[in-house]
C-alpha cells in the first residue's frame, strides 16, 4: 500500500514548491539554462559576454548529455525513458500546485465565481488552468485549501507578521 502524507503549507510555500518541481523537473529533462533564471546575477553586466559564456557552457554540458542535448534546443519529454522517474513525478506536482493556486487567483480576482464555475476562456487560456494529466509513476497529488477558522486566521496572522520581519531585513 501506497503510504501518503498531508503538508499544511501558506501560499507562498506552495508557489516555492510549484517553481522547484517546474526546475527539477526541466533539470531532469535535460532543460538545464532553467537554472539560469534563478541565479543571484549582477544587474549591471556585458549581457553579450554572458551569452556567450552560456553558450560555451552548452557546447562543453552538450558533450556529456545522452544524445548530446544541449538544455536549449534539445531536451527529454515528459514519459522519456532515458531520465529519472522524478522527472514526471515533478512536473506531476508542479501541474497541481498551478492548477489551484491559479484557479484560487481566478476567484479572488472575479473571473470566476468558484473554483467549481465554467472556465471563463477569454481570461484563462492559458495551461495553468488546465486540468493537471498524470505522467509519473505516483497518482496525482491532491491539494485543497484549508478553511480558515479562528486557529487559522490567528497562525495565518502571525505567520504574515514573520514573512514581513524576514521582508525588513
Amino acid at each position: 500500500m501506497t503510504k501518503t502524507y498531508t503538508l499544511t503549507i501558506t501560499k507562498e510555500q506552495a508557489k516555492v514548491i510549484q517553481h522547484a518541481t517546474e526546475l527539477l523537473s526541466r533539470v531532469i529533462g535535460g532543460q538545464w539554462r532553467e537554472v539560469l533564471d534563478w541565479l543571484p546575477l549582477q544587474k549591471e553586466m556585458d549581457w553579450e559576454e554572458y551569452h556567450n559564456d552560456v553558450d560555451i557552457m552548452t557546447a562543453i554540458l552538450s558533450k556529456h548529455m545522452i544524445d548530446n542535448i544541449d538544455g536549449w534546443n534539445s531536451s527529454f519529454g515528459l514519459g522519456s525513458s532515458k531520465v529519472h522517474l522524478y522527472h514526471d513525478i515533478a512536473w506531476d506536482l508542479q501541474q497541481v500546485v498551478r492548477h489551484k493556486l491559479s484557479w484560487e487567483d481566478a476567484v479572488e480576482s472575479g473571473i470566476v465565481k468558484s473554483e467549481d464555475s465554467p472556465r471563463n476562456w477569454e481570461k484563462m487560456m492559458t495551461v495553468n488552468y488546465d486540468t493537471p494529466m498524470k505522467f509519473g509513476t505516483e497518482p496525482l497529488a491532491k491539494m485543497e485549501r484549508i478553511d480558515s477558522g479562528p486557529d487559522n486566521q490567528r497562525i495565518a496572522a502571525v505567520m504574515q507578521e514573520c514573512i514581513e520581519l524576514c521582508d525588513e531585513k
